[in-house]
């Protein structure tokens, strides 16, 4: 019998002013026979570090992790799918729920089992839930509520499991998040560096239609440790403008300007997605679950903000890294890349 792929999922987004914005899923395809060498790889890729995440390894300034857990999502990778949600539109919860939805359906075809997917619970939370003998965190309650209605509505195998891990015990995860840092930091910073990576291994999809998006093939030189990405290389056939200024972290200009290049293109191409795929049936239902969704994250983050604050340690989860109601809008992206972490 042919094992089927495992997936390990991260996620990152973008809400900037002046920016429309976007919500991204990526997920890494490991044979399972596979696991235990794309766990050591991802280790020793992450070394001196013992956790990674792509970010805070970037504000910090350690590049060559990152560059070596690209590498390795490279070399380990049965495939990557990354998702997007374009542009983000007035709720991030209404976006992550979409996204995931096409996500866990396009997993589906390719027969994959198994989806491991970062918790967005807190430390704290995760503990609490242990000690009242609950069998989910309530942070990734509406994600599980996607899931169900999915299986419900046999969009998705009903053999297909979803399970929410913390990434400080997971490895594997650390490609979906170096992953989806690649992809976010294209999107607000026009730094297709990063990304180029792993594009040979990978599929970009938008949320709402699953329509697969294709990048131009123009791209500066590979990072080699070196933060600048002003150099061309010389696969470089198109270059991309080059703006006028590098701030000390990387990041360019272009983030108080808006959208930029590749951007644009993305979007332009999921507009010009048929128009029926929105009036679908099963994209009204899911619409309608979105809305039910966005409430039920509602009363939990209102639950949550009640419980005592007894226990200590790092800040929580959702606050750290992960889009949830009342959150700081631009923590992610200001801490490296939406955590899964990315920016």
């Amino acid at each position: 019998m042919t094992a089927h792929p495992v997936a390990f999922v991260d996620e990152a987004y973008i809400r900037l002013p002046a920016h429309p914005g976007a919500y991204l899923f990526a997920a890494v395809l490991v044979d399972p026979q596979d696991l235990t060498t794309v766990i050591d790889a991802a280790r020793h890729a992450a070394r001196p570090h013992p956790e990674f995440h792509a970010s805070d390894l970037y504000r910090r300034g350690h590049i060559q992790p990152i560059e070596d857990m690209l590498d390795t999502t490279e070399a380990h990778a049965g495939w990557t799918l990354t998702v997007a949600h374009i542009p983000l539109g007035k709720h991030l919860e209404t976006a992550r729920q979409t996204a995931l939805t096409q996500l866990l359906q396009r997993l589906n075809e390719q027969k994959v089992r198994d989806v491991v997917l970062d918790t967005r619970a807190s430390p704290r939370e995760q503990l609490d839930t242990q000690l009242q003998g609950r069998k989910a965190n309530p942070s990734d309650l509406p994600d599980l509520t996607t899931y169900r209605q999915l299986v419900r509505g046999r969009q998705i195998n009903a053999r297909m499991r979803l399970q929410h891990v913390d990434d400080r015990h997971q490895p594997a995860l650390w490609l979906a998040d170096v992953t989806a840092w690649a992809f976010q930091r294209m999107l607000v910073f026009d730094e297709p560096q990063w990304w180029s990576r792993v594009a040979d291994v990978a599929t970009i999809h938008d949320a709402a239609t699953g329509r697969e998006l294709q990048l131009p093939d123009s791209r500066t030189a590979l990072p080699t440790g070196e933060r600048d990405p002003r150099s061309l290389g010389p696969s470089a056939h198109n270059p991309l403008p080059a703006p006028a200024f590098y701030t000390l972290n990387g990041g360019t200009t272009n983030r108080a300007q808006g959208p930029g290049y590749h951007y644009t293109d993305l979007h332009a191409q999921a507009r010009q997605a048929p128009a029926t795929a929105s009036a679908s049936p099963i994209a009204s239902s899911m619409r309608a679950l979105a809305a039910s969704i966005e409430s039920l994250a509602a009363a939990i983050d209102r639950t949550a903000t009640e419980q005592p604050t007894a226990l200590g340690g790092r800040a929580p989860r959702a606050e750290r890294q992960s889009p949830h109601p009342g959150e700081d809008p631009t923590s992610d992206l200001e801490s490296g890349i939406a955590e899964p972490d990315i920016p």
